[in-house]
């Protein structure tokens, strides 16, 4: 399997992953809205309405970008890895999870941007580091790969 292909099964799953686990909280949130928007128009009513309106906003969002993964999981594989590869070995295996893990991370960071509506720094930081390692997948793999080498017995024969 190349990294292509490993990149675009795991989008897959990641799509599918987040589509699903939202879609019930969708049902949920409309149910929320429904009972808050049948009420008194109070001044919490409106507050209500408008946290449910939200919630649901940013559960449908998830659910849409899951869905765009899927949906584009070929070209998203072909962008980060250019030519197919032979058999992957660990470094690329690492590469490919590390930017799937970083697809998800912008993912739940984007949603709870706009679940809150206003800038939640841990949200930020979020969305930092998930399109860092989505984008720089490769070179934390090369990284991660040095630093567990460092201290690997070529130094200590160096040593003796």
């Amino acid at each position: 399997m190349s990294q292509r292909q490993l990149a675009s099964v795991l989008f897959t799953v990641l799509g599918i992953f987040v589509a699903v686990t939202r879609l019930p909280q969708i049902v949920l949130q409309l149910g929320l809205w429904a009972q808050s928007s049948g009420a008194s128009a109070g001044p919490t009513d409106a507050y209500s309405a408008a946290l449910s309106i939200t919630l649901l906003i940013s559960t449908v969002m998830a659910v849409l970008l899951g869905i765009g993964l899927v949906l584009l999981r070929n070209p998203l594989a072909e962008r980060l890895f250019p030519v197919d590869t032979p058999p992957l070995a660990a470094r690329e295996t690492q590469a490919v999870a590390l930017s799937v893990l970083g697809c998800y991370f912008v993912i739940e960071s984007m949603r709870r941007l706009v679940w809150l509506g206003r800038v939640d720094w841990s949200a930020v930081a979020q969305l930092v580091l998930g399109l860092g390692l989505f984008l720089g997948a490769r070179g934390v793999a090369r990284f991660w790969a040095f630093a567990r080498s460092a201290g690997s017995s070529g130094d200590n024969e160096r040593a003796v």
